[in-house]
Parts: C-alpha cells; sequence; structure tokens
C-alpha cells in the first residue's frame, strides 16, 4: 500500500503562472494510473515518491515506512527508498550490456544471489538473446523489457513507471501491456503509471486518479 498526501507549490514564469501541486491517494498492489494532461502534475507525484522532488508539505508512506514527512522533518534519500522507476526515455546505461545493466541494479546483493537473479530476470522479460547488447543495439521494446526488468530486479516495495509506452507504435505497445499484466500478476507490487492516454487507462488500470 502507499499512501500519499503532496503538496507542493512553484513560482510563476515568464510564461505561466504559479502552479501548486495539491494530491491525497491510496494505492494497493495492482495498476493505479495517474491520468491527466501534460503540465498536470503526474510526474511530480513519481518524483516525490521516488524522493527526487521534496514536497513542501504532506507525508509519504510505503507498506508503512515513512519515506517523506514534513511535519517530522523526514526526507529520505532515493537510495533507501527502494522504489523502481521506469523513465520515459529508460535511463539505460549506454556503456553497458543489458546483463551489466541489470547487474548493476541488483549490486546490494550478494554475488551469486545477483548472478542468479540476473539469469532469472532476463529468462522471464524473454532477454536471453539479447543480453549481451547495448541499449543502442536494442529495439524499443527489448530497451523498454529490459528497463521494467531493471525497475524490479531490486525487490522494489513500489514500481513508477512515467509513460512506459510513449512513442511505441501499436505492436510495441500491445508488448508493452502484455509485460505489464505479467509483472502486475508475478510481483503483487504497487504499481502507479503516469499516462495522457484515455485508453491505455481502461486498458492497464485498476484504479484511476484524474489530475487536473
Amino acid at each position: 500500500m502507499i499512501q500519499a498526501r503532496i503538496r507542493k507549490t512553484f513560482p510563476p514564469r515568464k510564461d505561466s503562472s504559479a502552479f501548486s501541486l495539491d494530491v491525497d491517494f491510496r494505492a494497493a498492489a495492482g495498476v493505479t494510473v495517474l491520468f491527466g494532461p501534460s503540465g498536470s502534475g503526474k510526474t511530480m507525484v513519481l518524483d516525490s515518491i521516488a524522493g527526487f522532488v521534496r514536497p513542501d508539505e504532506g507525508r509519504i508512506l510505503v507498506e508503512d515506512a515513512i519515506l517523506f514527512d514534513g511535519e517530522a522533518k523526514v526526507h529520505l534519500s532515493p537510495q533507501a527508498r527502494n522504489c523502481g522507476y521506469v523513465f520515459q526515455n529508460y535511463a539505460l546505461f549506454p556503456h553497458m550490456t543489458l546483463r551489466e545493466n541489470l547487474a548493476f541494479a541488483a549490486e546490494r546483493r550478494p554475488r551469486l544471489e545477483r548472478h542468479r537473479r540476473v539469469n532469472e530476470t532476463i529468462e522471464r522479460f524473454r532477454l536471453a538473446e539479447v543480453a549481451g547488447r547495448r541499449p543502442h543495439e536494442l529495439s524499443g521494446g527489448q530497451r523498454q523489457r529490459c528497463s521494467i526488468a531493471r525497475a524490479l530486479i531490486g525487490a522494489p516495495k513500489v514500481l513508477l513507471l512515467d509513460e512506459p509506452a510513449q512513442g511505441l507504435d501499436a505492436p510495441l505497445r500491445a508488448e508493452f501491456y502484455e509485460t505489464l499484466r505479467q509483472v502486475r500478476t508475478d510481483f503483487q507490487t504497487p504499481i502507479l503509471l503516469v499516462t495522457h492516454d484515455l485508453e491505455e487507462c481502461f486498458e492497464l488500470g485498476e484504479e484511476m486518479i484524474v489530475m487536473r
């Protein structure tokens, strides 16, 4: 279970007025969609949960562990939060092979366990044939599966997905939907999915939070 009460205000800029993010929600295991237009603060919510942004006020808990508490001055670092994050551009290390990307994400595990986890994850996400390739040698769907695999290999308490299907053609989008359904079934991890695609909401979401 994720519990998030987040408030953050940004000063006005030349091209816009002041912006205030104010959300309060709970999300259980399964896919919860953050739906809304660009600029409504969807990614800011993910970044606040992951620890990349510090809210002005509020409280964020995952499985009763406090990640942020404005009143108590608690703000855990991103490394201490155990959140898996899949960015829009996948953010894979370009100089590493797919296998090395996964091994890096599991580096806190003992060596034998890390080796086992990497092999199991490669098989689970159907990446064995391309495990020795670097990101620029992979297709869009393969990079996406690798990014999700890397986010999950450390057994995170929550998986955050920031418009992961953006820019994918119809076959790759369908492949992503299949992958995410399998992740939902296999891992029983709360998943927050950011999108402004209404069709994607109804295809994947079990609950939807509409942001304006």
